[in-house]
């Protein structure tokens, strides 16, 4: 480094307020919270035609907000770096160029700064392999690098990124940068069995005829395994692609598909990466970086990579980035009460006294906001998460925390408007850094739709700074920039719902600064009962944020809380100086109930619920699991007993409460925890389906080549059974793999189930399948499943291109590999169904990406596409349709 460049880093070093907290947790710098612009003499520069700003000191990272802008689907602000003649370019295919480049989020930096957010994680702009035969695909995404110090011209040039990191820094934001050290492109290949005492044999290069046969930057050009100077390189692992997640050899030395994956032990790779992305930091003032892929790669390197004399961040320090962030990304999944997928995650921040990134993405809380608000998963479970979650990490305040990203289905794909709000809620008013994938601001809904008018199905643009959920999104920003108690405050959960979605309640504090949230994840109003929120008697509270709730919150003579939350309400509230003048001393009822043979009790029938109240002929309200909008009222007759049956039908075993609620007195009986048991059907079907089958309707369909992929679309049977609410579907297929690791235990195979309910109206054709449903039905309700995600929705609303109405609820999934049977178990209290009687149930399976689209089908198949067909055809490649009858 030159000494202009170090007497520049030094003097703006000099401009850096000194922070109070360790270095190696990434957390203090200059605070710059909102996007203020920087002093002078930064301004200067700013303000001037001449020199860029491209170092500024690194700011507090409690205090940003990252927006992920994905290059080619963001915004084309040059459309003649488009097309390079290679077929390469096609907008109206998820598998090409779209057009998006650096120029293009350059001219987007005012409406990013409208909405709030004050960083920018941009996706890789490496030069890419524009086209993999395996595949059928290029490389638009940037994860495919054929050289790591050259821009690819689809993006852009070397001048462009320093443009986009001097107008950043000159608006007080900061650039974030994507890299890759586990792969390159997609060149080469194992055919046949894999010999680790011989890695050349069935070694194969994939594009050996193609005009990039492989990676052009040294070392990483030495990729022919069969080509004696390469192979003592040593430069890869050469290794066939994963079978198994499970395994920690195959994870950290085996390739991510088909891409080349690097040894990442060999001194000559760690020294290439170190001045590989020094460099990146020193020519284009780079302040962060999101690292790709950073579990299939030995922690060993990240270690040496980061920290070692003469790694990134002793050459960060260098430039005046005292607090340069690494985020790493490990995906995982917990297990409800469990914290298996905290703890992996927190292994790559440090092993054996070792450190490695100073940050990881927040995978596993990801995983359970969406099961909480999208799936249904009961309040309690999510609470776990947050405990979790500030209890794990060494630094829970730079943890980056999201809804969805480029590597996810949408939130909104599988979860209502209002599921999406409250999930946004949670993530904007917990501690960590909260990141914006592209288009969540705009109510996107699919994963890699483009932002810009004609690009990836997008005909007319999605830049509405007027669009609801953009004002809504703004407004969450900019309330944690305004209150450091949300940003730096601690968090202690107060109150959850564990019967199923309901109250999920959590305390903010900072010094003498709280914040209390109170979100209700039911689609039923719930009953805030003297909360013990720590609060002063008759404390007024402030609404900082309401959904859907506009009432009064005011502590009780106690300092506790009571509020009617509606349903998917939302109330971040702030305790005032103000305190409530004196109210009328309510009735005391006390709500007696005779509750010795209930409490703990296991019932499968309906039983008699008693008690007694100091008032005769009292109004009163049962409440069972909290639902006080489908409440049972009735009334103690005049010396104030009372009794009420309470029903017990709905098939399996589910854990319930149960209160009594005066409202005139506003009270509420203690709580009552009891178990229903129901075994016996009421309804059942089942069907033998025809072996080797799964070819399509018309037989010719020929699935994905991946190694993966084999007989995990094949039904064989399918069983129904319901009684009361509930209803219980069992699939027996042909083949169950789990080696991707999906959260509920299958994968190649996306089941989508249609309920065609009797005494409804409902549609005839299958949304996005290409295809309607057999022998005149209509359907009412669907359920989508896959490994990774789980979901329902209505047919009101939808269309061939178009889902319905999503419900925010999931069944349960269960799936045991050695019976090879997936389970999927519906609560009809959830999902508005009351009696399954006649209804008739049409099961069908496919494939879908990794962001939960449908695959497409082709006429010749691929690794990831169907053949035998033509687009437009059935997306279904199995088929079971069964009729509930009386047991």
């Amino acid at each position: 480094m030159g000494k202009a460049l170090l007497a520049a880093a030094a003097f703006v070093l000099a401009a850096c307020s000194e922070g109070s907290r360790r270095e190696d947790t990434a957390g203090a710098g200059t605070d710059t919270a909102g996007g203020s612009r920087p002093a002078s003499p930064e301004a200067e520069i700013c303000a001037s035609d001449d020199g860029l700003l491209l170092h500024v000191p690194s700011p507090d990272w409690r205090d940003q907000v990252v927006y992920m802008a994905f290059v080619d689907r963001f915004q084309d602000g040059d459309p003649t770096n488009n097309d390079h003649g290679f077929g390469e370019y096609d907008p109206r295919l998820p598998t090409h160029f779209s057009g998006g480049d650096l120029k293009g989020i350059v001219d987007r930096l005012d409406y990013l700064q409208e909405l709030g957010v004050t960083a920018v994680w941009v996706s890789p702009v490496f030069a890419n392999q524009w086209w993999s035969t395996p595949y059928q695909a290029t490389g638009w995404h940037g994860y495919w690098p054929t050289h790591f110090q050259e821009i690819d011209p689809h993006f852009g040039t070397v001048e462009d990124y320093k443009r986009l990191s001097h107008e950043l820094h000159c608006r007080g934001m900061y650039l974030v940068k994507d890299v890759i050290a586990n792969h390159v492109g997609n060149f080469f290949i194992y055919d046949g069995e894999y010999d680790p005492e011989d890695t050349a044999k069935n070694f194969r290069l994939l594009e050996p005829d193609s005009h990039q046969p492989g990676p052009t930057q040294y070392p990483f050009n030495l990729i022919d395994r069969l080509n004696p100077e390469h192979a003592a390189a040593d430069i890869y692992h050469w290794t066939p692609g994963i079978q198994d997640f499970a395994d920690p050899h195959q994870e950290h030395y085996y390739s991510l598909g088909h891409v080349g994956d690097l040894n990442t032990e060999n001194p000559r790779v760690i020294a290439a990466f170190k001045d590989i992305y020094k460099n990146w930091i020193e020519e284009f003032g780079v302040d962060a970086f999101r690292m790709d892929t950073t579990s299939l790669v030995p922690f060993s390197f990240w270690n040496r990579f980061l920290r070692d004399n003469d790694g990134i961040y002793a050459y960060a320090r260098q430039l005046g980035k005292e607090h340069f962030l690494t985020v790493g990304e490990a995906t995982a999944v917990s297990e409800p009460y469990e914290d298996a997928g905290e703890r992996r995650v927190a292994g790559y921040l440090e092993q054996d006294g070792q450190l490695g990134p100073n940050s990881m993405l927040g995978y596993p809380l990801y995983h359970g906001i969406r099961r909480g608000l999208a799936e249904g998963m009961e309040a309690a479970a999510l609470a776990y998460r947050l405990s979790a979650f500030v209890e794990t990490y060494r630094d829970p305040f730079v943890i980056p925390n999201f809804v969805d990203n480029h590597d996810t289905a949408r939130f909104l794909s599988t979860a209502p408007p209002a599921a999406l709000r409250q999930a946004l809620a949670v993530v904007f008013t917990i501690p960590g850094i909260p990141i914006i994938y592209q288009g969540t601001e705009q109510g996107l809904v699919e994963a890699r739709q483009a932002m810009f008018a004609g690009g990836y199905r997008n005909a007319e643009g999605s830049f509405d700074e007027h669009s609801a959920y953009f004002r809504y999104l703004k407004r969450l920003i900019s309330l944690r920039h305004d209150l450091a108690v949300l940003r730096r405050g601690s968090l202690k959960v107060m109150a959850s719902e564990s019967s199923g979605p309901g109250l999920l309640a959590y305390r903010r504090e900072l010094g003498d600064d709280t914040a209390i949230v109170l979100i209700n994840t039911a689609d039923h109003g719930i009953l805030v009962h003297r909360l013990d929120a720590g609060l002063v008697p008759h404390t007024r509270l402030r609404p900082l944020l309401a959904e859907r709730w506009d009432g009064d919150a005011v502590a009780d003579s106690d300092g506790r809380l009571s509020v009617r939350l509606p349903a998917r309400g939302i109330a971040v509230l702030e305790p005032t100086d103000q305190v409530a003048g004196e109210t009328k001393t309510p009735t005391v009822l006390g709500i007696a109930v005779d509750a010795e043979a209930i409490e703990g009790a296991v019932f499968d029938a309906d039983f008699e619920l008693s008690g007694r109240v100091a008032e005769g002929g009292a109004p009163l309200r049962l409440i069972v699991n909290g639902n006080v909008d489908r409440g049972v009222d009735f009334v103690a007759d005049a010396e104030g007993r009372w009794r009420i049956d309470v029903p017990v039908r709905d098939l399996g075993e589910e854990n319930n409460h149960l209160e009594v609620y005066s409202a005139q007195a506003n009270e509420l009986s203690p709580r009552i925890a009891y178990t229903t048991r129901v075994t016996d059907s009421e309804l059942s079907a089942a069907i033998e389906d025809a072996p080797d089958d799964a070819h399509g309707p018309a037989g010719r369909y020929l699935i994905p080549q991946q190694p993966e992929s084999g007989q995990q679309r094949e039904i064989l049977s399918a069983q129904a059974r319901a009684a009361g609410r509930n209803l219980e579907l069992t699939l027996t297929m042909a083949e169950i793999t789990t080696p991707w690791l999906p959260p509920f235990g299958f994968d190649n195979v996306m089941v989508t189930t249609f309920f065609d309910l009797a005494g409804q109206d409902g549609s005839t054709v299958l949304p996005l399948l290409d295809a309607t449903v057999p022998d005149s039905m209509a359907w009412d309700l669907a359920h989508v499943a896959r490994g990774w995600s789980s979901y329902t929705y209505r047919a009101a609303g939808s269309s061939a291109q178009r889902q319905g109405e999503k419900l925010g609820v999931s069944p349960e999934v269960t799936a045991d590999k050695e019976a090879r049977t997936i389970t999927f178990f519906y609560r009809g209290a959830l999902l508005g169904v009351e009696d399954w009687a006649d209804t008739r149930i049409y099961v069908t399976t496919w494939s879908s990406s990794a962001e939960g689209d449908y695959v497409d089908i082709r006429p010749e198949p691929s690794q990831w596409f169907f053949g035998g067909g033509e687009p437009g055809e059935p997306k279904i490649l199995d088929d079971a349709l069964l009729v509930l009858d009386d047991a």
